[in-house]
């Protein structure tokens, strides 16, 4: 009886509750449709009844039909499906390795096996079937997206389900190479300038000008044909180029070889010209390429020249040669016109502040106060912005000497006295058409008064003989003076003071003090990038009242500054004509200090670089790099984050130690000597 009752027993139909439900309802239904007519007449009871048994013959029987119809349909969907997922393992072009817990391979499907040569792999570990294998697998494990990598001279797309231990790999060689073709094929853009034809053409005859052009534009037009790249003259000093990223990617491999071919040319010749190229890529609008081209080519002459700057918008600049130093080339008619320029700006304004880097050095406080005596020709209010706090002992001594006779009591910026604020008060002072002037940087990151920068970020003028980085100002400056081929700030602020009237308000003793003590800091005495602009602003300074005995005061230092000099330089090694110095983690030395360091290890014999490495009172690693300009210490530093001149550079790190730092450098210095 039970067996009977037992649900898998009933018809196929029955066993579906939706089904049985249905058939239910319609046998209760007819049973009181008949109970209905048999009280209303017996003989028309009969008759239904009759009429009712037949129909629920009839339905049982069509929904057995309609049940094992669909049972068929089911079991037969089912085995097509398990049928399809099975041919599709073993034909679909996708490899597919199932690994066991111990990580041996447990099968793979037939399209893994053609790229294994048939070779019996079940039970082996994925090391044991290639190496080279296991490592990618290895790498992207816990990857939750697929990856793309190289295997057999192949790229295929990898996957692996960790849970069900899957590794699923798709060859997309075909994909990729079309993708290849058509980056291969993306347009860049370039120009190229000649950075100082004319001085080296300066006085020479018409027939000698017109060969060393001739020169320079074959060996171009050389070398793009060499790398299938279309170039043009545009005048004497421009050219333009065109070509595919495939070409743009062989000469970054070449290293734009043209410009040490031509500069050692030449310079055999006695007549040294160098290049500067801006290259734009990876955008399909070719006045964007244009544009951007244009703007890495300014970004090249401002790093000083015979460099190359490959840049799109999205990715970061890359950099080619700069190994030479810049020639003096700027004129003192561009000075003129920067200086009414200034002037101009100053007038428009309701008062100036002027501000210098962190932890000052006598060019940044020099300058300044250049920048200030001009704000005082034009009768305007200026402001010198100072952390007194933080500067070394030079600016300690100089602003001790600006304080012994303070003036009588003039409106505030009008007297050098109540010109010196810090940054919280400056902020107080700004008004709506406030001037800012930046002296000697360029970069919002080492600004000694980030607030006041941002708060007149479109208000902005930079005076600056470093070469420009790629991260600069947030906005352009309404005018930017910068000169790499200059000594220092000192002297560009010198020339500029020169083109205004000091008739009402002569420059101090004091001041032209303070400015050629940052021309001689950063010069070392005037023996590194020295030109003969640099000794006619000494002059002037000199002229003025000048005072090197002052200067000599002000850089005297202590006894154990010395002492701790000393031992820094005693800690130096010697790598391959590299300086290198590293003070303990847990002693902390000045800038100052560290540069002074650097300084004195480039005069030891075959040291070309050199580089001194300390921790900072601000808890980072300071390191201070130079050079006798045959090796270029300002890629390397920018490498790590800093910037500067080819031969006088630095970089801060956070969260490191000074050992960390030195491997850091190391690898810098190996990973640019392969180039």
């Amino acid at each position: 009886m039970k067996r009977f009752l037992s649900f898998k027993n009933l018809p196929i139909f029955f066993q579906n509750t939706k089904l049985s439900t249905v058939a239910f309802l319609l046998l209760v239904s007819s049973v009181m449709s008949v109970i209905f007519a048999m009280l209303f007449n017996i003989t028309f009871g009969l008759i239904w009844l009759a009429i009712v048994i037949i129909g629920l013959v009839f339905s049982a029987q069509a929904f057995k039909e309609v049940s094992e119809d669909a049972q068929e349909y089911l079991s037969g969907l089912g085995y097509r499906i398990a049928r399809s997922e099975q041919e599709a393992l073993i034909r679909m072009p996708i490899g597919i390795i199932l690994l066991n817990q111990d990580k041996k391979i447990d099968w793979i499907n037939p399209y893994m096996q053609a790229y294994l040569d048939k070779r019996d792999v079940l039970g082996l570990e994925l090391s044991e079937l290639d190496n080279k294998l296991a490592l990618e697998i290895d790498n992207y494990a816990d990857a939750s997206e697929t990856n793309t990598i190289t295997w057999q001279g192949r790229q295929f797309s990898l996957f692996v389900q960790q849970n069900l231990r899957v590794i699923y790999l798709m060859d997309i060689s075909e994909y990729a190479a079309i993708t290849k073709k058509y980056e291969d094929h993306q347009l860049f853009s370039g120009l190229v300038s000649v950075d100082n034809y004319e001085e080296v053409t300066d006085g020479m005859s018409e027939s000698e000008t017109s060969t060393l052009r001739t020169y320079v534009t074959r060996a171009l037009s050389d070398w793009a044909l060499e790398h299938h790249i279309y170039i043009r003259r545009l005048n004497t000093l421009h050219y333009v180029m065109f070509g595919y990223q495939s070409a743009l990617k062989e000469a970054e491999e070449d290293k734009f070889s043209v410009l040490k071919d031509i500069r050692e040319a030449t310079a055999q010749q006695n007549l040294p010209v160098t290049l500067s190229v801006g290259i734009a890529y990876d955008d399909t609008d070719i006045n964007k390429l244009a544009k951007m081209a244009q703007t890495n080519l300014d970004l090249a002459l401002g790093r000083g020249g015979d460099q190359v700057v490959v840049k799109s918008e999205q990715a970061a600049a890359r950099f080619y040669g700069g190994a030479s130093n810049p020639m003096e080339k700027r004129t003192r008619v561009r000075a003129r016109m920067v200086s009414q320029t200034i002037a101009e700006l100053m007038e428009q304004a309701d008062n100036i502040m002027i501000v210098g880097h962190a932890m000052p050095d006598l060019d940044a406080v020099g300058s300044g106060l250049g920048v200030w005596r001009m704000a005082q020709t034009k009768n305007k209010p200026a402001f010198l912005v100072l952390d007194e706090k933080h500067v070394y002992s030079d600016i300690q001594l100089l602003l001790a000497e600006l304080r012994k006779k303070p003036s009588e009591f003039v409106a505030p910026g009008s007297n050098i006295d109540d010109s010196i604020v810090d940054e919280a008060r400056a902020l107080k002072l700004v008004r709506d058409n406030t001037l800012l002037v930046l002296v000697d940087h360029a970069k919002a990151s080492i600004s000694g008064a980030p607030q006041l920068l941002e708060r007149l970020a479109n208000r902005v003028v930079v005076i600056d003989h470093h070469r420009l980085a790629e991260q600069g100002l947030d906005e352009k400056p309404l005018m930017s003076y910068i000169e790499p081929y200059a000594s220092s700030t000192s002297e560009l602020v010198v020339e500029l003071l020169q083109y205004q009237d000091q008739s009402h308000a002569p420059i101090t003793k004091l001041e032209s003090t303070a400015m050629l003590g940052g021309i001689q800091i950063d010069t070392k005495n005037f023996t590194l990038r020295t030109g003969s602009r640099t000794f006619d602003a000494a002059s002037y300074l000199r002229a003025n009242g000048a005072d090197s005995n002052l200067i000599q005061s002000f850089m005297k230092e202590k006894f154990s500054d010395f002492k701790s000099r000393s031992r820094l330089v005693n800690l130096a090694e010697i790598h391959e004509g590299n300086a290198i110095a590293v003070g303990d983690n847990k002693d902390i030395y000045s800038g100052l200090l560290t540069a002074q360091a650097a300084d004195e290890l480039l005069q030891i014999s075959g040291v070309y670089a050199s580089f001194v490495i300390t921790k900072r009172q601000d808890g980072r690693v300071g390191i201070s790099a130079r050079s006798t300009g045959e090796r270029n210490v300002q890629r390397t530093m920018e490498a790590l984050g800093g910037g500067g001149h080819l031969s006088n550079a630095a970089t801060q790190i956070a969260n490191v130690t000074t050992e960390e730092a030195k491997q850091q450098l190391l690898n810098v210095i190996a990973e640019q000597s392969e180039d």
